[in-house]
């Protein structure tokens, strides 16, 4: 076997053990700190000397090493693959409940009167004018109210009832809100119904709510109250469109005229009219496990968004891998809900939970923890009340954890950061050989964990690699597991998911047991399962993988295929199989630029190391076939910038004006590559030259997906005037394009 390319996983350039706490604390400390210190690392040492014996017998790090490397998962012939879980494949969690509605009916059944859902009481939001004469909301709130796995199942029953009233055959639902239990009851309904879900996210605007209802032809849409605003007009541009259904308003102190749009739509209806319409519930579904059950479009990070038909065999099959392979999770477990419904990551995570009979507590990004910034000075955050035990997210949010304590460690004075320092380095390095560390736990580290409520057992990453750094930190200074999974739209989320027990990072796991893994050769990047460890492009195969995307089957005949039998998605990223059967991922097939001294750059192995610098809150790295060397697009942080700004002696507090500022440009040129250089990046894969944004990258403006995730098109074509200058330019004499 030859060896791969020398292209390396984020993991693999920051085997450092110090690397985080040298960014944590920066600097040199004065004599009498240093003294204190050494004084403690002296007391530490007697305390292990002391304690060597006990806890060789009582923590047992040899098995937890022996856990952590075993084997998880084995090739079935050859190094291509299929690669299967050494548990074996499954495709249901209980043989013959093989549809979403079967499966919640029968845990009903199990749990009647256990608590399922939990909404938080607003009680009063409060107007806060802004020096800029904004005004922002904030909530003061109350207790979490819970419904029944019996009083969702009857809510659920009444609106299938009402949908199959009023609804034509081969009708289609279109649920477009934020996250709450009003979503995931609807979407039950419909599943009961066996009426077909489009998804949309609630940050849509107009424009797209119309393509989607027109792509499908739905003829319902449910939305939140506060978002009827933006579907208002859509009545005329959607012909197919004939029934409004609005969620509960979250402020009552705003009510909705329902004669508003009367006129536009030939059904208008409350929720809880709705849920009135007809007097006897639907108690069991006619939808067979071949039933389209959602039509979930994608973020479309390389294009217009696709519709992946998902069928309720993809569900049910996502559902018995994710639940298989996240082992610690229990029925007396909550997890809060606040990340995108319409992502399918939340959809399954929140499936999942239900049938192992936790608690699903709902909240959003905005009123999530006691610094949240609709949460009102004084009133606890959603966790700190729910005090959550399985916390979900994606890396943006896992970056701005870190980064808000780091944030925090700089104010500290220099003894106290330097203790952080010790004990940090003490715990990663104890927990790395298998040891824990309750004293630390108690004395420091709890008391980051209560930034999300401080009894997490497990912290799950999704929606894009996580960086291994990051992945460590919430390990130490959150108190548990940080596990990262593995999968996309069109395998319903599912792939392969870390073990709770594996002590390295970077790491995405063995296969799920409804998938199999192969890899394709790709011969212009050198990646080959026969090199040494096996690299390819991954297809995942399965029971997960869905029926292909809505009205385009050229575009379903370009990515999934039959390999012996098995139905696959050809992903476009590239993956390495470990020793122990575990898959990581080096790199993606889009994401690569070959430059002319013709070696490929991994633009997400930059920008995953890059964003980790607490400058920028959003990185893009950009090559050409014909430059000979990297430019980044940045989007500064604005409270970093201003910082920075000030120690260069700059008076200037617009940041805006700031990013044109050519000695802030030069510094950051320089930050970028002190950082890349500690990141272990080649001198080839350090940005010469960055551009700092002047506009915050959201969903609204086109260059991000809701998860974040970069558009590279897009950006392409929106900053193609400033990639050529930044080519085009020698110097700092020529203008700026406008």
């Amino acid at each position: 076997m030859k060896k791969g390319p020398t292209v390396r996983s984020t993991s693999e350039t920051r085997t450092a053990r110090h690397w985080t706490v040298e960014k944590l604390v920066q600097g040199d400390s004065p004599l009498w700190v240093k003294v204190i210190i050494f004084i403690i690392r002296i007391w530490l040492f007697i305390y292990d000397y002391l304690n060597y014996i006990p806890y060789r017998l009582f923590d047992s790090p040899e098995r937890k090493k022996e856990r952590s490397s075993r084997i998880k998962a084995k090739s079935v012939g050859s190094p291509v693959g299929p690669w299967r879980n050494v548990e074996g494949l499954m495709n249901e969690t209980y043989p013959g409940i093989n549809t979403v509605d079967k499966l919640f009916s029968y845990v009903t059944k199990l749990n009647y009167d256990k608590q399922l859902m939990g909404t938080r009481e607003i009680i009063a939001i409060h107007e806060e004018p802004q020096s800029d004469g904004r005004i922002f909301e904030k909530y003061e709130m109350g207790a979490y109210h819970w419904l029944t796995y019996g009083d969702v199942d009857r809510k659920v029953g009444y609106l299938a009832a009402a949908l199959r009233k009023i609804a034509s055959d081969n009708a289609k639902v279109i649920i477009f809100a934020e996250t709450r239990a009003e979503w995931l009851i609807s979407a039950l309904a419909c599943m009961r119904a066996n009426i077909v879900i489009v998804t949309a996210y609630a940050t849509l605007g107009e424009a797209a709510i119309v393509e989607a209802i027109n792509d499908t032809g739905a003829s319902i849409l449910i939305t939140s109250a506060e978002l009827t605003p933006v579907v208002k007009g859509s009545y005329k541009k959607c012909p197919s469109l004939e029934t409004l259904i609005y969620l509960p308003v979250i402020n009552k102190n705003r009510t909705i005229d329902p004669t508003t749009f009367r006129d536009q739509f030939k059904n208008v209806f409350s929720f809880e009219e709705f849920e009135k319409l007809c007097p006897t519930p639907i108690e069991t579904s006619t939808a067979t496990k071949d039933d389209l059950a959602l039509i979930m479009f994608t973020s479309g990070t390389t294009g217009a968004p696709k519709g992946v038909m998902i069928t309720h065999e993809n569900l049910i099959g996502g559902i018995a891998g994710m639940s298989a392979g996240v082992k610690v999770i229990q029925r007396t477990d909550t997890i809060v809900c606040y990340l995108p419904l319409a992502h399918i990551f939340e959809l399954l995570a929140e499936l999942c939970c239900m049938m192992l009979l936790c608690r699903l507590g709902y909240s959003s990004a905005l009123t999530l923890h006691d610094r949240a910034p609709k949460i009102k000075p004084g009133t606890k955050g959603d966790c700190s009340v729910l005090k959550p035990t399985v916390v979900c997210g994606v890396p943006t949010i896992w970056d701005r954890v870190f980064k808000a304590v780091k944030e925090e460690v700089a104010t500290q004075p220099r003894l106290m950061q330097e203790l952080f320092k010790l004990y940090y380095e003490r715990k990663r390095a104890r927990y790395e050989e298998g040891y824990r560390s309750p004293f630390l736990d108690r004395l420091i580290f709890k008391k980051i964990s209560r930034l999300l409520g401080g009894q997490m057992k497990i912290l799950i990453s999704g929606g894009a690699p996580l960086n291994s750094e990051t992945q460590r930190f919430l390990n130490i200074c959150m108190c548990c597991h940080v596990i990262q999974g593995y999968g996309l739209t069109e395998t319903t989320a599912a792939a392969a998911i870390a073990d709770h027990e594996d002590l390295t990072t970077g790491s995405s796991g063995p296969p799920l047991r409804c998938s199999q893994l192969l890899l394709r050769e790709w011969q212009e990047g050198g990646y080959s399962p026969d090199n040494d460890p096996p690299q390819g492009e991954i297809l995942i195969g399965g029971v997960n993988v869905a029926k292909g995307y809505w009205n385009q089957p050229e575009r379903t005949a370009e990515s999934f295929l039959v390999i012996n039998g098995v139905r696959y998605f050809a992903t476009g990223d590239i993956g390495e199989m470990r020793e122990d059967g575990c898959l990581m991922l080096i790199d993606r097939k889009k994401d690569l630029v070959k430059l002319p001294h013709g070696d490929y750059i991994a633009l997400a192995k930059i920008e995953t190391a890059l964003i980790t610098l607490p400058l920028l809150d959003v990185v893009c790295v950009y090559g050409s076939p014909l430059e000979a060397y990297l430019i980044a697009l940045v989007v500064p942080n604005q409270k970093n910038l201003l910082k920075l700004a000030e120690e260069l002696g700059i008076t200037e507090t617009d940041w805006k004006k700031l990013s044109k500022n050519r000695r802030i440009i030069k510094e950051c040129e320089k930050l970028v590559t002190a950082h890349c250089l500690k990141n272990g990046l080649l001198k080839r894969e350090i940005p010469r030259k960055v551009y700092l944004c002047d506009e915050v990258w959201t969903p609204d403006t086109g260059l991000v997906t809701e998860a974040m995730k970069l558009k590279r098109l897009p950006i392409k074509r929106k900053y193609a005037a400033v990639i050529d200058w930044l080519y085009e330019r020698n110097g700092d004499g020529q203008e700026e394009p406008l």
